[in-house]
């Protein structure tokens, strides 16, 4: 093959000026002081290519500064392979494109920053995939997984990057490029000095490199053996980023099975699905991958006490029964469905009756929605173990060790003896079929006693590892983790074979160092090691799982990215902008380096800070997708709360902030809501308002209903009263409040008008508080939180006599229902009323379905006539979160709603951040991923079920004088009133 056009054509002096594209902001370097690892250094800069001349030239720049270059990809490396202290060429944001399919020769042509599901994406038309698949596959980029030589749970199918690495072309330290295959080089002197190094030490190739699939760790010299047809290109593979830059790959592609079949094996402890792991590496096997007890424990503390039920052997709280304490999930394939599912069922028999190594439990399935949950709870696994089931942190480093298979099970073992000797635990799970196991582990590197602990044990473990036969690593390289300890497990002469082929690459050492050779300490550079925390606030909300410590809730994020991942709902500004900043992981970042005090000095009055988490819509969908439950809204409230504390805030947090109060004092006055809504009408009005608001004027005004829904309320209430038989039978039915939030109190009454009508046609009597009742939450989300405490205890003043812990309050707004039922028991802890009324908190959906199971059963006569239609559900990012949502599909199921949901999460607008100036633009695109564009392509007689007043506004203000503007979003209250029986 020859040269790409326009790699290596450039001279040094034709190479574009990329020093204006340089990111050298704080905010940006902060956001890239680590990758998934507990490595931290400091970048000088950031450069995010979108062509080969501007990588070389950025090359030649940092030559020019004696920086030293780091590539990074999804920058998802546990072993610390994706950050340096020069300059960083992040190519997943620019360099990412699919440049060619071949499907006659199976390969794949791309650009190193393509991420691993895209390439599988635009293989699959053709019926191939790409076959490496770790559980970063949604972000990863294949560039990262060639050089850290990444594998992933199908590589007893189809290997390591490295065997499916074709040919490379590669962008050398001095400046030049060259293109590696099999075979040899297009540098005919490069092939001379890497077939020198490779003769000088033939023996030690032969007997002390690949002796077994997993043992990746160092520099992948055996593939230059003549028997492996001297691989130049697989040779470079794993290499790290220390040899050179990839600036072109092609990659093998494997034809996707046609049909497939999961079996998951129970065993009584983690060392029997170990021991029995091997035996599973049969023809039409493509998996064997292998977790702990403790993993499915961690994961109900995560995800409550019933996720993971569907394991077999799992128990549940209802059952009683204890789970196993080791699993193995092995999928099958085949030509034909029954090919695939008899090869799973052929496992389970196997195991159900094995002498040595019998199964407690087991199952196979071969729907595809039933495997994809399955496996959610193996993959997930990289991010839940960095929280033990009590709470405690785990870490990597000794993260991805491996041994031959059948070694595994006494290696394990060993490896438990040597945590209990360092007074240490972790999770153990990975790809046991291959002897590959992942283990986060309870290092406390927060102290000077905790590093000499994980030192100690670092260098115990490979003592180890090495006793077995194996490998430091097994899939995610040797990095800053691991390069150190390399001499325990390979000789002298292997170490100086490293060194030779690194000097003919890089003899100045400018790529990646560090790493591999010339290693850091495995302690140097500690991320959460005690510096870390130069300062410290007592936060608002308790943050009891994290100790009260806002650092250690920040440090829940570990790195592993699935923020950055496009197949989920967080985060909505990072799926817009791709800048690392915008990601929660970004965010998290920063606020880590602002507590260590060097890069942010001004601490919490930081304006770096500020921005870093301007564009963070609070939406909360982090602290359900994320693995560990990072929460970065309420980290941003927190840090608003301190940076406003003795400054003057934008004026947006008092017209927005304030909003409640500002719409019940326009209610308290007759006709005053219709003057302010006359007034607004007039643009010029309203856009002079907006500005002296500090709102968005590119945005329209909200406006107010005539009268509020407490005073509606309020008059239908006297009307029963003076009927003494209506006042009679109300009192005796069961008793609900109608939580009168501000939207729908006094702007969107009709939704609230609805909910009552609903509620009292299923015979409750409904009871709507007076007064100033409000959750907080605008005051909430722009870090007011002094006054939202305030407010919460006033409202729970005024509803005292309803805060009894079994009254149902039916929260109609979703953000609001979220507020009373996750925030305010944090914001009020000492206050027991909070915990009470958050258990009473319901949506309307959740009385609509408990009653219709009281219908089924003849309790109660069903209210409701059938629609038949089809709705097209924006949930609300806050109820999303929650996981409150199914209830509401139940009720709508049952007055006929044929139920589809948008899948990008929030609409765009979320409350005040929408409004706020410099958001309007990034609110609109967000809208437009998915929801607007749905909601023109339904027919006119379809519903669009919007129950969040911020997902009406945007639906309303994108359709706005378009051929859909007659389109609204309606709230379930609306659907449900619509559906009720008309009496004559």
């Amino acid at each position: 093959m020859t040269v790409p056009v326009g790699i290596g054509a450039t001279t040094d002096a034709e190479l574009p000026d990329v020093e204006p594209l340089l990111r050298t902001d704080t905010a940006t370097l902060g956001a890239y002081t680590s990758d998934a690892s507990i490595f931290r250094r400091v970048p000088q800069a950031v450069l995010e290519p979108e062509s080969v001349e501007q990588i070389k030239a950025g090359l030649m720049l940092a030559k020019e500064r004696q920086w030293p270059v780091t590539l990074r990809g999804g920058g998802t490396s546990v072993a610390g392979n994706a950050i340096g202290e020069g300059l960083i060429i992040d190519v997943s944001r620019r360099f990412n494109r699919v440049l060619d399919i071949d499907p006659e020769t199976l390969t794949a042509r791309i650009q190193p920053g393509v991420i691993c599901d895209d390439l599988r994406a635009s293989a699959a038309p053709y019926g191939l995939t790409y076959g490496p698949d770790p559980s970063t596959h949604s972000r990863c980029t294949i560039g990262g997984m060639i050089a850290n030589n990444a594998c992933g749970s199908h590589s007893l199918a189809w290997g390591t990057a490295a065997d499916n690495v074709e040919e490379l072309t590669v962008l050398r330290a001095d400046g030049s490029t060259v293109v590696l295959r099999r075979g040899g080089s297009s540098d005919q002197l490069l092939d001379e000095q890497l077939r020198a190094i490779r003769d000088e030490h033939l023996g030690e190739f032969r007997t002390k490199l690949s002796q077994f699939p997993r043992q990746v760790s160092g520099y992948g010299l055996h593939y230059l053996l003549q028997e492996n047809g001297f691989d130049t290109a697989k040779a470079f593979a794993g290499s790290e980023g220390t040899l050179g830059i990839i600036l072109e790959a092609v990659v093998r592609l494997v034809p996707i099975p046609r049909h497939k079949a999961l079996a998951v094996l129970a065993f009584p402890t983690v060392f029997d699905a170990a021991a029995a792991a091997p035996l599973t590496r049969l023809p039409g096997v493509a998996t064997s991958e292998g977790m702990g007890g403790d993993l499915l424990e961690t994961l109900r503390i995560s995800q409550g006490p019933e996720a993971g039920a569907n394991l077999p052997g799992a128990g549940t709280e209802d059952s009683g029964s204890r789970p196993a304490g080791g699993w193995l999930f092995c999928e099958t394939t085949g030509e034909t469905e029954q090919e695939a599912f008899g090869r799973a069922q052929d496992l389970l028999d196997r195991f159900a009756t094995h002498p040595d190594h019998p199964t407690t439990a087991s199952l196979v399935v071969s729907d595809a929605t039933e495997m994809r949950a399955l496996w959610r709870i193996r993959e997930s696994a990289a991010g839940l173990v960095t929280r033990l089931p009590d709470g405690g942190e785990a870490w990597p480093s000794w993260e991805d060790s491996a041994v031959p298979p059948e070694r595994l099970a006494d290696y394990l073992r060993a490896l438990y003896v040597l945590l209990e000797k360092h007074g240490l635990r972790g999770i153990p799970f990975g790809h046991f079929g291959e002897g590959c196991v992942h283990l986060r582990i309870s290092f406390t590197l927060g102290t000077d006693e905790g590093l000499s602990v994980f030192r100690a044990f670092m260098l115990d473990a490979a003592q180890l590892v090495a006793r077995h036969g194996g490998s430091l690593s097994g899939e995610h390289g040797d990095g800053r983790a691991r390069s150190e300890l390399l001499p325990v497990m390979y000789s002298p002469e292997i170490m100086r074979s490293f060194l030779e082929v690194k000097t003919v690459f890089d003899p100045e050492r400018r790529l990646n160092p560090g790493v591999l050779i010339d290693a850091d300490a495995i302690d140097s550079g500690v991320r959460p090691a005690p510096g870390q925390r130069t300062f410290e606030f007592l936060p608002i909300h308790d943050l009891s799982r994290d100790g009260g410590s806002l650092v250690n809730a920040v440090n829940r994020c570990v790195g592993v990215g699935l923020c950055r991942s496009e197949e989920n709902a967080m985060c909505p500004s990072f799926q817009i902008t791709q800048d690392e900043v915008h990601s929660t992981r970004g965010r998290a970042r920063v606020l880590s380096e602002m507590f260590r005090g060097e890069l942010y000095p001004d601490g919490t009055d930081s304006k770096e800070v500020k921005d870093a988490l301007d564009l963070c819509l609070s939406c909360h969908a982090c602290a359900d997708e994320c693995p560990v439950n990072v929460d970065m809204s309420k980290y941003k409230t927190e840090f608003l709360h301190q940076h406003y504390k003795k400054k003057r805030r934008p004026m947006a947090h008092y017209s927005m902030g304030w909003l409640p109060l500002t719409s019940q004092l326009l209610h308290y006055v007759p006709g005053l809501a219709s003057v302010a809504n006359a007034a607004l009408s007039v643009k010029p009005v309203e856009k002079l308002v907006m500005r002296l608001g500090g709102v968005d004027s590119s945005r329209s005004m909200i406006t107010f209903a005539t009268r509020s829904f407490q005073s509606i309320a309020k008059k239908r209430r006297r009307s029963k009263v003076a009927d003494q038989r209506a006042a009679a039978a109300e009192s005796a039915r069961e008793k609900v409040v109608l939580w009168p939030d501000s939207f729908t109190n006094h702007m969107d009454t009709d939704v609230a008008d609805n909910a009552y009508e609903v509620l009292t046609a299923m015979g409750y009597d409904v009871v709507v508080p007076s007064g100033f009742i409000c959750c907080g939450l605008t005051w909430h989300s722009t870090g007011q939180l002094t006054e939202t405490q305030r407010v919460l205890k006033g409202t729970f003043d005024r509803l005292n006599d309803w805060i009894d812990g079994s009254t149902p309050v039916v929260v109609l707004e979703p953000s609001c229902a979220a507020m009373l039922a996750d925030e305010a028991p944090q914001l009020l802890s000492g206050d027991p009323r909070a915990t009470t009324l958050s258990t009473q908190i319901v949506s309307l959906g959740d009385l609509v379905e408990r009653y219709g199971e009281k219908a089924d059963s003849g309790q109660a006569v069903w209210p409701f006539e059938a629609l038949d239609v089809h709705g097209l559900s924006q949930v609300h990012c806050h109820e999303r979160s929650r996981r409150a949502h199914g209830s509401t599909t139940s009720a709508l199921e049952r007055i006929g709603v044929d139920e589809s949901a948008i899948e990008t999460g929030c609409c765009g607008l979320a409350g005040n951040w929408g409004f706020e100036p410099g958001h309007g633009e990034m609110s609109r695109e967000l809208g437009e991923r998915e929801l607007l564009p749905r909601i023109r392509e339904l027919p006119e007689t379809d519903a669009v079920i919007a129950d969040g007043f911020s997902c009406r506004t945007q639906i309303r203000e994108g359709l706005a004088g378009s051929e859909h503007e007659t389109k609204r979003g309606v709230h379930t209250a609306q659907l449900l009133h619509s559906a009720l029986r008309r009496t004559t």
